[in-house]
């Protein structure tokens, strides 16, 4: 049996756990290493003449960091079944001229690559990104081109050159397609985007950190709501029993001071707590950090309630126990909502 001390440890079904992504800072600082010189917008004419794009690259004088870099995004790609558009590219016209190109995951993809299948309608993502940033000094007809005609392209291909046009001293053998690409004014950039922080990295001195987005939060109605809808989804067996009377003197006379689902979310509570205790592989720092209303989460979407689970004896279940397990989870939805 495990010796986990559960005493202090909260969990409210009706809060959607954080779930920390953090991302890759390694293609930042090979970007930053391959010493990029520009971009290189390459076309093919169109019957009527139109300079339609077909090719996106970016100049790099060092190959080697260059090429780990490029590594980097393919496998962002390959791991999003080979969706180019796993890559985010960003343009954002600054308003003194020339434009900054952000590149950064995807954040859809990105979720769908880190968060389990099962879990992800039941936690809130909380995304640690990183986006680098490259500014253009100007504006020029290439890359106008490109913004005008890229839709006309089934899919371009992004890849690296190493030199400086007309003279390219070698070309990637790797490049990845993709068809997204988002163009936005300095003063236009979406509340959501990944590439708000540009205007950090320039510093533009009307950019205010707290202009970011907060992370989202549910109504104390919409946890209500989804306690008993998860209480009952993940705990069947268990929250039958406690309409079915189990426990009933204890459930009455706690119902005095307390709503009826604290009081059997508590119970549900030190029953999962007291099946844990019996894995004896269960490692204690899974579970006494910040992350676990996602380990406990995870344990239980992995195990499924039946006849065979186990329960301690009635008598384990004191008004002291219960009411010290109400309080632990109320500290838990405290401290949400205080975020």
């Amino acid at each position: 049996m495990s010796k986990i001390d559960f005493s202090k440890i909260g969990y409210d079904y009706g809060i959607k756990p954080h779930f920390m992504i953090v991302g890759d800072i390694n293609f930042s600082e090979l970007f930053k290493k391959a010493d990029c010189l520009g971009m290189l917008y390459m076309f093919t004419k169109s019957d009527k003449d139109e300079m339609i794009p077909c090719q996106i690259a970016f100049i790099f004088k060092n190959e080697e960091p260059a090429k780990m870099f490029l590594d980097i995004l393919m496998g962002w790609v390959e791991k999003s079944n080979n969706d180019g558009d796993a890559v985010s590219m960003d343009f954002v016209e600054n308003n003194d001229g020339g434009y900054t190109l952000a590149i950064y995951p995807e954040v859809g993809r990105l979720i769908e690559r880190v968060i389990p299948k099962d879990l992800r309608d039941k936690v809130i993502p909380f995304i640690v990104g990183f986006t680098h940033y490259k500014t253009m000094d100007t504006l020029g007809q290439n890359y106008l081109n490109f913004k005008a005609n890229y839709k006309k392209t089934e899919k371009m291909a992004v890849h690296y050159v190493i030199g400086m046009p007309p003279r390219i001293t070698a070309s990637s053998n790797k490049y990845f397609t993709k068809k997204e690409f988002n163009f936005f004014k300095e003063n236009e950039i979406p509340a959501n985007s990944m590439a708000l922080g540009c205007k950090a990295t320039r510093e533009i001195s009307d950019f205010n950190p707290k202009d970011l987005p907060k992370l989202p939060k549910d109504s104390i109605e919409d946890i209500s709501k989804r306690r008993i809808s998860e209480m009952k989804s993940l705990l069947p067996f268990t929250y039958n029993k406690l309409n079915k009377l189990w426990l009933e003197e204890i459930q009455k006379k706690l119902s005095l001071k307390y709503d009826s689902e604290i009081i059997k979310q508590a119970i549900c509570n030190l029953t999962i707590f007291e099946r844990l205790k019996q894995v004896q592989e269960l490692s204690p720092d899974k579970y006494i950090d910040q992350n676990h209303p996602i380990r406990i989460l995870e344990y239980l979407l992995s195990t499924y309630e039946s006849f065979d689970s186990y329960y301690p004896s009635d008598s384990f279940y004191t008004e002291e126990q219960i009411t010290q397990q109400i309080q632990n989870d109320r500290n838990e939805l405290q401290t949400y909502l205080n975020r």
